[in-house]
């Protein structure tokens, strides 16, 4: 994350390590705003659960399984999306 800003916001870098100290001290990231929530929930959009068997593994795509934010799920914030990408990675580990 920190050299994607780098590469981002510092172009072209400074090849001085003292300007670029100073550079990266000093960085001004401009933002317009927060979003509403409903713009911060995870949407839907991936693998349908029809698609997948018990053990999360693609039924057209044998040894293929989804975890996380692979499969098509809506998912409120705090946590509740990294639990689910937790859990079924687990979940996909102990049955692959």
């Amino acid at each position: 994350v920190r050299l994607a800003l780098v590469n981002e916001f510092l172009r072209p870098i400074p090849s001085d390590i003292k300007e670029l100290a100073h550079s990266l001290k000093h960085l001004e990231i401009n933002y317009l705003g927060t979003q509403p929530i409903d713009q911060a929930i995870s949407t839907s959009g991936g693998v349908p659960f029809e698609a997948l068997d018990e053990n999360l593994m693609l039924k057209e795509e044998p040894q293929v399984f989804c975890v996380g934010e692979m499969i098509d799920w809506d998912a409120p914030t705090g946590g509740y999306l990294l639990t689910a990408c937790i859990s079924t990675g687990y979940w996909v580990g102990l049955n692959a």
